[in-house]
This record gives C-alpha cells, sequence and structure tokens, in this order.
C-alpha cells in the first residue's frame, strides 16, 4: 500500500508538471507552422551486455537517445561512460556508437524533423548537441513513453499533441543542463554549423570544398581540417552522406521513381546516382526500396 501510495503521488506530480508545461506551451505563438515531426520513437527498448550499434553516417534528421543504464556513448571523435538517465540530442547524420558497460542496455529514442520554429526553440534553449546531458529524474522517459503511444495512435489533435509533448521533453532536459559544463562556440564553430545546415537542408546543391572554404575565407585545408575535428567525418563524406540519407527516406516514404529521387538528391546521371547508392548502401536503389517495403 505504501509503495502504491507513493506510486500515485509521483504520477501526479509528474502529470500536473506536464500539464503547466504544455499549457504554457500551446498558449505561446507557433512561430515555425508546422510542429516537430516525430518519424520513429521507441520507448525502454532492451539489449543484451554485449550490444554495440556503429552509425558510421549517423541517421538522417535530428535524434534523441535517453540512455537508462550504464553504457559506453561516442560521438565523432569522443567517447563517454555514463550512467542512467542520460540524455543525448544528436545532430542529422552525425556519427556516433553505442554500447553495452557490462551488463543490459536500455534506452528511449525519438527521431524527428523540425520546423524553423523548432530550431529557434531548441537555440533559445542553449542545449549542446552530441554531448551528454545528465538529467535528474524519469520524467523525460515518461515523456518520450507518451510521446511512442501518442505516435501510434489515430486521436485527433494527435500532431498538436505530440508537438506539446516534445516541447516539454526539451524543456525538462534544459532544466538539467549546467551551463558551467558548456563549452562556448567559436566563431569557426558557429560559421561551420550553419554551413553543415545548409548542406542537409538542399543536398541537391553542388556543394564544392573550396566554394564551402572560401565562405569562411579558410584555405581549403584548413577548412577541411576544421571540419573533420568538428563533426568526425570529412565534408566531402558529409556532403555525400545528406544525399545518400535523403535518398534512404525518399526511397522508404515515397512514390517518386528512382530517377526522381536522383535528381532531387543532386545527381542529373541516375546510372551514376545507382552505383553510389549501391556503394553506400550495399544493395541498389530497387531493392532498398523493396526491402523495406
Amino acid at each position: 500500500m505504501y509503495i502504491l501510495i507513493i506510486n500515485l503521488q509521483i504520477n501526479i506530480i509528474f502529470y500536473l508538471t506536464f500539464v503547466t508545461i504544455s499549457t504554457i506551451i500551446i498558449s505561446e505563438d507557433n512561430k515555425g507552422g508546422e510542429a516537430m515531426r516525430i518519424n520513429m520513437v521507441g520507448w525502454n527498448w532492451k539489449h543484451p551486455d554485449d550490444f554495440k550499434i556503429v552509425r558510421t553516417n549517423g541517421v538522417h534528421g535530428m535524434q534523441l537517445i535517453l540512455v537508462r543504464t550504464k553504457a559506453l556513448i561516442r560521438m565523432g571523435e569522443e567517447t563517454y561512460k555514463v550512467g542512467k538517465n542520460t540524455a543525448f540530442v544528436i545532430e542529422s547524420c552525425f556519427p556516433h556508437e553505442l554500447y553495452a558497460d557490462g551488463e543490459e542496455y536500455a534506452d528511449d529514442w525519438i527521431r524527428f524533423d523540425m520546423e524553423d520554429g523548432d530550431k529557434e526553440f531548441l537555440d533559445e534553449l542553449g542545449l549542446d548537441y552530441n554531448v551528454p546531458i545528465q538529467l535528474d529524474s524519469d520524467i523525460v522517459s515518461e515523456l518520450i513513453r507518451l510521446c511512442e503511444e501518442v505516435f501510434g495512435s489515430d486521436k485527433e489533435e494527435k500532431d498538436e499533441t505530440i508537438c506539446s509533448l516534445m516541447r516539454a521533453i526539451f524543456l525538462q532536459i534544459k532544466s538539467c543542463y549546467d551551463p558551467k559544463q558548456k563549452v562556448g562556440k567559436t566563431h569557426y564553430d558557429i560559421e561551420l554549423d550553419s554551413l553543415r545546415q545548409q548542406i542537409y537542408d538542399s543536398p541537391a546543391t553542388d556543394w564544392t570544398i573550396p566554394l564551402l572554404a572560401d565562405r569562411l575565407s579558410l584555405s581549403v585545408p584548413h577548412f577541411q581540417r576544421l571540419y573533420k575535428q568538428r563533426y568526425g567525418i570529412s565534408c566531402t563524406k558529409d556532403i555525400l552522406t545528406s544525399r545518400m540519407e535523403l535518398a534512404k527516406q525518399l526511397l522508404i516514404n515515397t512514390d517518386k521513381t528512382v530517377s526522381e529521387i536522383a535528381e532531387d538528391c543532386g545527381f542529373s546521371d541516375y546510372a551514376h546516382f545507382s552505383r553510389v547508392f549501391a556503394k553506400y548502401a550495399c544493395v541498389s536503389p530497387a531493392k532498398f526500396r523493396k526491402d523495406k517495403q
């Protein structure tokens, strides 16, 4: 009985916290028009003690991972030994690796896309991407559980509910974020982040290394070195990754022909696109689409 009372008190506190946050969010103007859009979500996914996953090219779209056990997490070229309730907000296609640390591994996760207003919202929170953020409660995990429940439903105002949940999640993460641990960005870091966002927003653009280096008034070798240091991947490979990950999403989520997708991804030659995609994904575009259906 005592345990039930405690659990009930926790649920009531959580509910009141969530309703308060959501009410504030919903009452604000929607700067971005459409809301954050969840592509995939998982809650309390468990894996054996030898679990590992290596994402050399990251995943397409933003990603939130909440590690619920001890783990070793590699972000770019940095490795972190983390404990329970550690959150990572990961940029699109950022290289990362997840490893169990001598015990069962479990996490919650969300893959999502953002509109302009959502980017402004996250920027205002001042959170760093691709670094560990230690949380002090299970509230974020509970919010992700609700996201999974709503995402799999056919309820009215589903998108609005998910938007409120997502913003509540990031507000809660912000409340646990220690600005003393934040490493200030340099001028080049800010400029690089802006360039990388443009690359992923417009994969079809004919991006060249000399063009990008010139935008920062850097030599090509210096630019390439800074880019690799910041993102753990060369700029040339990152441009290719942005195009191939977009191609994957279009093959899975649209009825466009492979030729149309090739053009959307910046390839004028269908045959060349097919060769590059097959090398990247280890299967042809047509087989990739068939396997995902």
